[in-house]
């Protein structure tokens, strides 16, 4: 008790300084670090019974100075930067809810100021900038960008803000050119953004380009005062372009079944939309694998409004609270594989040998009826079931092949465990029936790119490239210690969509394509315009060989973008309820 008066009365003080510290440090027979323990303690103990009170406001800005100061004064190991990474995350998320609650300036630029504390410095600062800047001249991630600058935070500050002002006119050109490229900057903008700013250069400069008219200069003028979390989440889909009041349309199943096969499905419990359905027959030593996609194509026409808005959504994006769709409730239930409806599919038939080996395939339009529509959790129960029903050896069957595919290509589990922790992604689960469908769809999207490919039709291919930053680096002579090798080497590229059919590196596939998705994806369903138009030759509509690249451009855009949406969103939401 009499520590904790002591250290209030030192914190009311308000002299910060590193004599004034030393000085109550001796007193009070603690160290920088025991103090900086003791400050979080005392803040988020002031944060847990917050009242919107003067007083109280006025103890958390002494706290989080008090901070800042030591923390910038204190050299780190690796442990204790995790530990303090930690608290600030805490402390911080704290402070941003209520500040959002009450629009509480101050509390906003606490939590800036917890921001821009200083707990790495693995690389020269002037070497990260200059490593950052060309990074954003190649519109890298924002999520391998955020990873870098925490190996050294002084970036943020270093040379009057220089990353900040950077990012900035590249923000105000795309303000005036009107270009889609502004959602990426002014994420930026919110990364690099510090208490130290000029905000009256800033503010001068956007005033003589736009007026408060413009969503996204209200969105610049809310960061340059501090606020970067200022929107709600549904200000948040509307920001995006999200249309979430769709027309309703009505699509004529087809009546006659062509297909009769005992065809399945296997999704989550939660899954309105079915893409996809698997089945699997004999002959001989040969088992054959039927890999179905419903075919959205068949019912909707390019440029046609139903398709507009799809391509305008671009995906599903399933949020906390709310979910972005492509289609209509009505349209998602007549194009979903649900059981005992017709419905029309792309078939690809995939023969393998008794050692599950690829011996032939061949891709072909059906009308099928779904025999079952089965949950993960209930496959594994049939898989680990002893009974021998049909249900249960095709299953096994299945998944036997789907585990020796899996096998021959160990390579992407390390690229989806990388991209899943970038992306702060569920990683995925190893359930045997999620194996059975992971693997399946993957060949369906590589046999299917290789079908096109052979054919010399347009097609969208899913490319990723190995990372050029480690040779970057390099290249650049930028020292890095061991704690920044880990984290260069831990960084992953997103995959891009490619008119070019090029190697897909953490696939580990010469070809891939996105193809299985086409009611929950528009590349997907681009893919089979493309498939009808060029393959079957059973749908005609102006195609345009310039249009077709810009489509590809747009897909790597809009994907960019509603990554960048998801993960403000979720930000949004967590603030929202905090508060």
């Amino acid at each position: 008790m009499q520590n904790n008066e002591l250290f209030n009365k030192f914190v009311k003080k308000e002299d910060f300084s590193l004599e004034s510290i030393i000085e109550f440090e001796l007193f009070a027979a603690m160290n920088h670090k025991q103090l900086i323990r003791k400050s979080f303690k005392q803040l988020n103990s002031t944060l847990g019974k917050f009242e919107n009170t003067e007083i109280i406001v006025h103890y958390i800005e002494n706290y989080v100075n008090l901070i800042s100061t030591l923390c910038n004064i204190v050299e780190f190991n690796e442990e204790e930067v995790i530990i303090n990474k930690n608290r600030v995350k805490k402390s911080r998320e704290a402070i941003l809810a209520y500040a959002n609650k009450y629009q509480n300036d101050k509390l906003f630029e606490c939590a800036n100021k917890l921001d821009e504390i200083v707990l790495d410095k693995n690389i020269d600062v002037n070497d990260l900038i200059l490593l950052i800047k060309k990074l954003i001249i190649k519109k890298e991630d924002i999520n391998i960008i955020k990873k870098l600058l925490n190996t050294n935070k002084g970036a943020i500050i270093k040379d009057q803000n220089v990353l900040f002002d950077y990012s900035f006119n590249l923000a105000i050109d795309s303000l005036i050119k009107n270009s889609e490229n502004i959602y990426y900057y002014i994420a930026l903008l919110k990364i690099f953004y510090s208490t130290t700013i000029d905000k009256n250069k800033y503010i001068k400069i956007l005033n003589s380009v736009s007026n408060d008219k413009n969503e996204f200069a209200n969105e610049i003028y809310m960061i340059l005062f501090g606020i970067k979390r200022g929107l709600k989440p549904d200000e948040i889909l509307n920001k995006y372009g999200i249309i979430s009041n769709f027309k309703s349309q009505s699509i004529f199943l087809p009546n006659k079944r062509t297909n009769n096969e005992i065809v399945i499905t296997i999704d989550d419990e939660k899954t309105n939309v079915r893409d996809d359905a698997i089945s699997i027959t004999k002959d001989g030593n040969k088992t054959i694998v039927g890999i179905y996609i419903t075919d959205v194509a068949a019912f909707i026409n390019p440029n046609s409004e139903i398709d507009k808005q799809a391509l305008n959504n671009y995906k599903c994006i399933y949020l906390p609270n709310a979910s972005t769709r492509m289609f209509s409730t009505n349209v998602e239930n007549a194009i979903s594989l649900n059981k005992n409806r017709n419905k029309k599919v792309f078939a690809l038939y995939v023969v393998f040998d008794e050692n599950a080996k690829i011996e032939d395939y061949f891709l072909k339009e059906e009308v099928i009826s779904i025999k079952d529509n089965l949950t993960y959790d209930k496959v594994d129960l049939i898989l680990d079931n002893t009974k021998k029903s049909e249900l249960e050896i095709q299953l096994k069957e299945l998944y036997t092949i789907a585990c020796s595919l899996d096998n021959k290509n160990k390579k992407k589990k390390e690229y989806w465990k990388r991209k899943d922790k970038q992306t702060h992604q569920e990683e995925h689960k190893e359930h045997k029936s999620n194996k059975i469908i992971s693997e399946f769809m993957l060949l369906y999207g590589h046999l299917i790119a290789k079908i096109m490919c052979e054919n010399n039709s347009p097609y969208v291919y899913r490319v990723q490239h190995p990372s050029y930053i480690d040779s970057l680096i390099k290249k650049m002579n930028i020292k890095i210690d061991e704690s920044t090798k880990k984290v260069i080497d831990d960084i992953y590229l997103p995959s891009r969509y490619s008119n070019i059919p090029l190697f897909h590196n953490g696939l580990n596939l010469d070809i891939y394509s996105h193809s299985t998705d086409p009611a929950r994806r528009y590349s997907d369903l681009y893919n089979q315009y493309l498939v009808h138009k060029f393959y079957f030759y059973d749908k005609d509509f102006c195609f345009d060989y310039d249009e077709y690249l810009d489509y590809i451009d747009y897909f790597n855009q809009r994907n960019a973008e509603l990554s960048l949406m998801r993960a403000e969103y979720v930000r949004a939401l967590k603030i929202q309820k905090k508060s």
